[in-house]
């Protein structure tokens, strides 16, 4: 297995750095890994087991930085800087960072694409595929895919409400990066516009939505077309706001071809299973 560490720019010029893992015998399929809010490329631990299990399959691994990297986050744009990290992040402009990198393994010759995200990483590959739906698409990972609005609600509690005016205000006031304390962030900040479309109910994110019911339909969802694989603990206090056989069935009713692996003893970064996990994507 060769790695390579790698730049690539976004349409709108921002530089995403990763790791590129790649088999000795040359391919044409690779899998792009999109990191979850307030992620980066490098520090999920189940990453490395990941890049190995791909290998064996015969495909590269690309895991990259996307502008939604650690909190606050001085990024490179062109010859200056961009000022973003999750607490800052729009949701919408995932498609920018993902343009990019699809952009760019496509010049490396590679033809055929797995896109698989972690966290709020599995919200963008889903929203991603469904505005692009390119033909080179050939598979979803899912690794721990969220409800967001009921994740946030049930993590800030009592606060939520305040949060939720605060925002609503410093948006009607054309104030959307005001800072908002906002404890589930380690740094305990979020930007009002970052909180008010992206964190509250309908926004554009808002499609894994287990609060509506194991037979709620989705139309995003619906529109899947291609097989999507769905892995998560069954420890995840992220993934499981509704009961995990609820989550399952709405997920089933919802993508035509959808597979999903429960890993017992396990939480949102997959502690202590990383070789379970590993041999899921092996045998899918």
């Amino acid at each position: 297995m060769n790695q390579e560490l790698v730049r690539i720019n976004t349409t709108d010029n921002i530089e995403q750095p990763g790791i590129l893992y790649t088999p000795t015998t040359p391919t044409n399929k690779i899998v792009i890994h999109v990191h979850g809010l307030n992620g980066n490329f490098y520090e999920n631990r189940f990453l490395d087991p990941l890049a190995k299990a791909y290998i064996k399959k015969g495909c590269a691994f690309l895991t990259f930085n996307n502008r939604g990297r650690d909190f606050i986050s001085e990024l490179h744009q062109g010859t200056g800087y961009a000022v973003i990290g999750g607490s800052y992040e729009r949701f919408k402009d995932c498609l920018m960072d993902i343009d990019g990198v699809v952009n760019w393994v496509k010049e490396k010759g590679f033809s055929e694409i797995i896109l698989e995200g972690h966290s709020y990483g599995c919200n963008k590959v889903l929203y991603y595929y469904n505005q692009r739906k390119d033909d080179i698409f050939q598979k979803i990972v899912l690794l721990a895919p969220c409800d967001i609005p009921s994740e946030t609600k049930m993590f800030l509690g009592e606060e939520y409400d305040r949060v939720k005016t605060e925002a609503t205000k410093c948006v009607e006031e054309n104030k959307e990066r005001e800072l908002l304390d906002y404890s589930i962030m380690a740094n305990g900040k979020i930007a009002a516009g970052t909180f008010y479309y992206d964190f509250l109910p309908g926004g554009e994110n808002d499609f894994l939505r287990y609060r509506d019911g194991a037979e709620a339909k989705n139309e995003l969802l619906n529109e899947i077309d291609i097989p999507v694989l769905v892995i998560f603990g069954d420890e995840d206090k992220c993934v499981l706001t509704q009961p995990a056989e609820t989550i399952k069935s709405y997920l089933a009713n919802n993508i035509k071809n959808c597979d999903i692996e429960v890993i017992a003893g396990t939480g949102h970064s997959y502690r202590n299973k990383f070789e379970e996990l590993a041999r899921i994507i092996e045998n899918n």
